[in-house]
């Protein structure tokens, strides 16, 4: 089910930004966080107090320890465990790869907030296919 979504069409940045956003202005409380390697920077660890399990896979070119202490805590403390966490990660993928297939891969209005109607529709009928209710 997607809590919260964030729609930019330039930058993935703004897109998580706006899907932050979008969480604390709603009051959810973020208990786990998976996220792909192009987010696995200090400013991303800082967004999230320690209350909060990130499982992130460092790029290759950190050059200091100190934010990464408690994930590599967790890393080395069970490292099967925190890798299967981690992948969880790919369930929402291939959420997001069968949205596309299901409701198109293409988005045919011009104006932005358009578009952002169309995909927020697509989040949404995400989640009532992911329901799943049966009617008595």
């Amino acid at each position: 089910m997607y809590v919260g979504c964030g729609v930019f069409r330039l930058s993935e940045w703004d897109a998580f930004s706006k899907a932050t956003a979008m969480i604390s202005r709603v009051g959810v409380a973020v208990k786990s966080m998976r996220l792909d390697k192009y987010f696995s920077t200090r400013k991303v660890i800082r967004m999230f107090d320690r209350s909060v399990s990130l499982f992130l896979i460092p790029k290759k070119n950190i050059k200091r320890i100190g934010a990464w202490a408690d994930v590599f805590t967790k890393m080395m403390a069970s490292p099967v465990d925190f890798l299967s966490e981690y992948f969880h990660r790919n369930v929402c993928e291939s959420g997001f790869s069968a949205d596309k297939g299901r409701f198109g891969r293409i988005i045919r209005q011009k104006r932005d907030d358009r578009q952002q109607i169309a995909l927020f529709s697509n989040a949404l009928f995400h989640n009532i296919y992911a329901i799943r209710i049966n009617p008595k």
